[in-house]
């Protein structure tokens, strides 16, 4: 009698999950910081809802007026509270003000995108996390419509609180 073996099944690593199987999940929300076109600059998070209920999530921070999307990562299997901790902290700011809406996913991949071209028509990088925060993104390849956000409206916006904000929410996903 022949012994059936069993194959050891792959596990994969969250980079791996990310760009293999991301785009399959569904979008769940996504959110921005409310004074993000006044401003022009931008936080943006997408999630995706896994089938155990958690969440994989992509941040971008894009600067609409000069640099583009510029820096960009990803949490991976976040549960709800983690995933409420983490917006929630985008929420309250430094100031305890009201500071993210949630919008719809076509809007989000027009400022994600949009960014992404706007940043390498002014020869920036996105940065590192790109390479695995785009695989959040759905592909670029026309089916989202298409909307004209105006990519470089102030070049010469002035350093101020909403930098000193950015900084935070880079400082607090650094310690995730």
């Amino acid at each position: 009698m022949k012994k059936k073996t069993i194959k050891a099944q792959h596990q994969l690593s969250p980079d791996e999950y990310i760009r293999t199987k991301a785009r399959t999940l569904p979008i769940y929300k996504c959110y921005i910081n409310s004074y993000w076109f006044e401003t022009g600059l931008t936080i943006l998070v997408i999630t995706r809802q896994h089938k155990n209920g958690n969440f994989t999530i992509g941040y971008y921070f894009i600067d609409t007026y000069w640099k583009g999307l510029f820096k960009s990562g990803t949490n991976f299997n976040f549960t709800k509270a983690q995933l409420d901790e983490f917006v929630g902290f985008i929420v309250k700011g430094v100031e305890d003000k009201e500071m993210v809406v949630e919008i719809d996913y076509s809007l989000a991949h027009n400022i994600a995108y949009g960014g992404l071209e706007f940043a390498e028509k002014k020869g920036f990088s996105p940065g590192k996390g790109f390479e695995l925060s785009r695989y959040i993104l759905n592909e670029n390849d026309g089916k989202i419509e298409h909307i004209e956000l105006g990519f470089g409206k102030n070049e010469f916006r002035e350093i101020g609180d909403d930098d000193i904000i950015m900084e935070c929410v880079e400082n607090m996903i650094k310690q995730k």
